[in-house]
């Protein structure tokens, strides 16, 4: 059923839970759990990046290599999600892994869009600016976002979402988690 733009799907999931996670172990847990290089979305106490874990290390557009900013972190790919946060006795994490041709749990598939209508001047390797005239802007881990000759993009960069849905004693729903899935373009996948 799709409606809103949100579409309902069933699939299995399941949950592993790190109580406790130093940086080693935070490297072993990706490593062990995303064999191509998944994206990242690292929240830290002064701002937002956006990138990939390639050869066992975090790759954004600007160097990164203090792990004590994190507020949170989400690694990702089309199948799973590493969620990371920062707690009083330090990194704690949830692997969320989905299989779409199992049923059990139901998900709400959400494509939300993300700020930027044009093609910015921070652009080198494989990441790209995308910005807008109120000034905000990110940085993406990708070099084939499409834009006119004027810098504007074709369309509009959207990341998408899982949100798992569960039901109270009254059968009440209501989301218990959320897990980042890809960016796409609305028509490309860009993961």
């Amino acid at each position: 059923m799709e409606a809103n733009g949100l579409k309902l799907i069933q699939l299995e999931s399941n949950i592993k839970w790190f109580h406790e996670l130093r940086n080693k172990e935070m490297e072993s847990a990706i490593a062990e759990h995303f064999q191509k290089n998944p994206c990242v979305v690292a929240y830290l106490d002064y701002k937002v990046l956006i990138g990939t874990w390639e050869n066992n290390g975090f790759h954004f557009y600007e160097l990164f290599d203090n792990n004590k900013y994190i507020q949170k972190l989400r690694i990702f790919n089309a199948n799973q999600e590493l969620l990371i946060w920062r707690a009083d006795t330090g990194l704690k994490g949830r692997l969320r892994s989905d299989d779409l041709q199992g049923t059990g749990t139901q998900v709400i598939v959400a494509h939300q869009v993300l700020f930027g209508t044009r093609k910015g001047d921070k652009c080198k390797g494989n990441f790209t600016e995308i910005t807008e005239d109120r000034g905000t802007s990110l940085i993406l881990p990708f070099s084939n976002i499409q834009c006119d000759d004027k810098g504007n993009l074709a369309s509009r960069i959207i990341i998408k979402t899982y949100n798992y849905v569960t039901y109270n004693e009254v059968f009440q729903a209501s989301y218990e988690d959320c897990r980042f899935v890809g960016f796409s373009d609305g028509e490309n996948d860009l993961t």
